[in-house]
C-alpha cells in the first residue's frame, strides 16, 4: 500500500511525471497545464474559466497536503514538484476566460512565455512568497507568477498588442 500511495503522490506532484524531465521540469509542467487548459477551453464552453480556476484550487489544496511528503523525500522545493507551475499557469487562463477574453493562439503563446519568465525571475512578491515554509512556500511563488502573467496579458490585450 505504501508504494502505491507514494506512486500516486509522485504522479500528482510531478503532474504525470512531467516533473521528471531531465531538463526544465517546470517548463514541462507548465506545458502540461497549457494542454489541460486548452482541452477544457476547447470542450467546455460555458463555465470553462470557473472550471479551470476550480481545478487549480483543488490542486493547490492537494499540493499543500503532499508537499511535506515530497520535501521529505526529495528535499526543499524539489524540481520534481511541478504541480505549482500547473496551478500558476491555470490562473491567467481561467481569469481571462471569466473576463470574456477570447483565448487566441497569440494569447496562448504569449501567456505561456510570460508565465515561464515570471516563474524563473521571481519578481516581487514571488521571491518573498517562495521563502515561506512548507507547501505555501512551494506553491505561492507560482501563484504570484500566474497573477503577474494575467496583468501583463491584460495590458497587452488592452493596447491591442496581442
Amino acid at each position: 500500500m505504501n508504494k502505491t500511495n507514494d506512486l500516486m503522490k509522485e504522479t500528482f506532484v510531478s503532474f504525470f511525471f512531467l516533473g521528471k524531465a531531465p531538463v526544465a521540469p517546470g517548463t514541462f509542467g507548465s506545458l502540461g497545464s497549457l494542454i489541460i487548459a486548452y482541452f477544457i477551453v476547447d470542450n467546455v464552453s460555458e463555465f470553462s474559466g470557473y472550471l479551470i480556476l476550480g481545478l487549480g484550487a483543488i490542486m493547490y489544496y492537494t499540493g499543500l497536503q503532499v508537499a511535506p511528503w515530497c520535501e521529505e523525500k526529495y528535499g526543499k522545493d524539489p524540481g520534481i514538484f511541478v504541480i505549482d507551475e500547473v496551478i500558476g499557469y491555470l490562473i491567467p487562463i481561467g481569469f481571462l476566460i471569466i473576463f470574456g477574453i477570447k483565448i487566441t493562439t497569440n494569447i496562448w503563446i504569449f501567456s505561456f512565455i510570460a508565465f515561464r519568465i515570471f516563474d524563473v525571475l521571481k519578481i516581487w512578491p514571488a521571491k518573498d512568497l517562495e521563502k515561506m515554509e512548507g507547501g505555501h512556500g512551494i506553491l505561492l511563488d507560482d501563484v504570484a507568477a500566474g497573477f503577474q502573467t494575467l496583468i501583463l496579458v491584460l495590458l497587452f490585450y488592452q493596447f491591442d498588442m496581442i
